[in-house]
């Protein structure tokens, strides 16, 4: 009797010690068509899924890895990249755009993803709807076409004057932005050169023949390319005296006049929220994709100081922050 109350008692000693050796390491990956978040950037999409994963009781050191990899803006690299995540065993991957939700796809046919696109995932294929997904891709869907529009809308108003506003797009935008920007245009009665581009040198030619063209001012469009260099966005314009809207608070930060897009803090949040619900078992299929609707408007007084530009009234009661 003697002996067997001791092994109880060693058992039990033992016990907690051997759950928490065996507690289950969780792994999360994050791949992303850009390059790794600027020091300017104020929120990121690392620091605010762990915060929320944090808040469900996943932390680093305890039971989470987190697994970054990052394109550099070459898309080329994002299966290799897709396929390091899914040997390092992760469970539930995060994918930054359409060409990473479909690298982080072909690299493995069973792990969840929790998507961050711009392009309506349901035109594209990616789920079966808003409401039911159906399959293994879930997450959030930011509307960009929509917010550049938006922008543009903002702008106008923001320089009254103007007949005439520049559009910078990327390249590989042109076939689901050009007839959407255009349509906008129309409806606000003024005038849009567009310039597409393949990278950061042909920046400067691009404001330059804005600037040559007429436009009052120029929307930089939302994708990851441009928000990567918004402070080369940002100076290029200057030099060519041209106002800019671009997307994030932050970009307002490093030069642009105004920063108009949806809140991104909010956004990355809640995309940890989406990771925290899968690990504990829900099935991306059964969670509706969200369309978030809180909007940030950040204007540089500074920087339109500077280019002589003078900011309506109305549009500075507006702003949810101002850079001096």
């Amino acid at each position: 009797m003697r002996a067997v109350l001791l092994l109880l008692l060693l058992a039990f000693a033992a016990g907690p010690q051997r759950a928490a050796a065996e507690e289950r390491v969780w792994r999360v990956g994050l791949l992303s068509n850009s390059s790794p978040p600027p020091s300017d950037v104020t929120t990121t999409y690392h620091d605010e899924i762990l915060r929320a994963l944090a808040h469900d009781g996943f932390a680093v050191g305890k039971n989470l890895q987190f697994i970054e990899r990052y394109s550099e803006n070459h898309a080329d690299r994002l299966p290799l990249l897709a396929r390091e995540i899914n040997a390092a065993g992760a469970d539930v991957i995060v994918a930054v755009s359409d060409v990473s939700i479909r690298a982080a796809l072909a690299a493995t046919k069973t792990t969840s993803i929790v998507m961050v696109v711009g392009d309506d995932p349901v035109t594209t294929g990616l789920v079966a709807s808003f409401a039911h997904p159906g399959g293994r891709v879930t997450g959030i869907f930011f509307q960009v076409s929509e917010g550049d529009a938006k922008r543009l809308e903002l702008l106008s108003e923001a320089i009254p004057s103007a007949r005439r506003l520049g559009y910078l797009g990327v390249s590989f935008q042109r076939t689901t932005r050009a007839d959407t920007m255009a349509s906008a245009a129309a409806r606000l009665g003024i005038e849009l050169v567009m310039h597409w581009v393949e990278g950061p040198a042909e920046y400067g030619f691009a404001f330059a023949a804005m600037k040559n063209e007429g436009a009052a001012g120029a929307v930089v469009a939302a994708s990851q390319p441009l928000a990567s260099h918004a402070r080369e966005v940002a100076a290029r314009a200057s030099e060519n005296g041209l106002p800019t809207i671009c997307e994030w608070d932050y970009m307002a930060r490093v030069g642009c006049v105004f920063g108009f897009g949806h809140d991104l803090a909010y956004a990355q949040y809640r995309v940890g929220e989406y990771v925290a619900r899968i690990l504990k078992g829900a099935l991306p299929a059964e969670l509706p994709v969200e369309r978030p609707d809180k909007w940030k408007l950040t204007i540089n007084r500074g920087v339109a100081q500077r280019l002589g530009f003078v900011i309506p009234p109305l549009i500075l009661a507006r702003a949810d922050e101002v850079i001096e």
